[in-house]
């Protein structure tokens, strides 16, 4: 039996990396899961047929989580399909090598609302709209990043928009409780894409910085997300997990 069983959760950004890594995981604990892409539709397929090959039940919805008629057109499909929701994840992210090694003086404000567009305006969107479908008891677990805590020289626009998460996180917690649970995950350095951005050099350098010595997976963190969901996580609400290996113990 699973921890999320006849459960309906709807996973943002979800066709590859860490969101399809939850996706995954929210099936395999049994609940209906909602693979929201927005331009991977290869990945995204790939996805549900992996999980329709093991018999676990997956949805695909395309829609860009920045577009405010997307995103409601998207719970409307929700509604017709499933009728309401347990769980929705923010995982949708900005993703942009460009702009992620920008130093500050080359950034323009440009940069920053392309990032902000996805990352607080795509989670604010989709928790709006997921309100009205969302049960009882029901989740919402948004994604934020260590160096919120720590600033860092690089991924600037990134931070600046997680940073507003991890405030809108809190802000929803106590503006929808008790209905409704909203929490956070906070992450350090997940083995996902941005490894190609930086040199060797570099990536020595960020996992000699970890004290556990590696990278996260990407199913670390779904399994996190996965309790924050469930039902053992049910006193739970307007906390952030962080999930660095203990990356950001001194910025505490």
């Amino acid at each position: 039996m699973g921890r999320l069983d006849g459960k309906v959760v709807l996973v943002t950004g979800a066709s590859r990396g860490i969101g399809g890594a939850i996706a995954r995981a929210v099936a395999l604990e049994g609940a209906h899961v909602i693979i929201n892409y927005r331009q991977d539709v290869e990945g995204a397929s790939r996805l549900k047929a992996e999980l329709d090959k093991m018999g676990l039940s997956a949805t695909l919805i395309k829609a860009d989580v920045s577009s405010e008629d997307e995103v409601r057109d998207m719970m409307r499909r929700v509604r017709e399909i499933y009728g309401s929701l347990d769980g929705l994840v923010n995982n949708a992210g900005h993703g942009s090598s460009v702009i992620w090694n920008k130093r500050f003086h080359e950034l323009t404000w440009e940069d920053f609302m392309s990032v902000i567009n996805v990352d607080l305006k795509g989670t604010f969107l989709c928790s709006k709209y997921a309100l009205d479908l969302l049960r009882d008891g029901g989740s919402i677990v948004n994604v934020t990043s260590i160096p919120v805590k720590s600033g860092d020289t690089v991924g600037i626009p990134y931070l600046a928009a997680k940073a507003s998460v991890y405030a809108l996180t809190k802000s929803m917690a106590l503006a929808l409780a008790p209905r409704v649970r909203v929490n956070a995950v906070m992450l350090g350095s997940i083995e996902t894409g941005w490894i190609n951005w930086v040199s060797q050099e570099e990536l020595r350098r960020i996992v000699g910085s970890i004290p556990m010595g590696r990278l996260g997976k990407p199913e670390e963190v779904a399994r996190a997300v996965v309790f924050l969901l469930s039902d053992d996580s049910s006193f739970i609400t307007g906390h952030v997990l962080v999930i660095d290996g203990g990356e950001c113990l001194a910025c505490d």
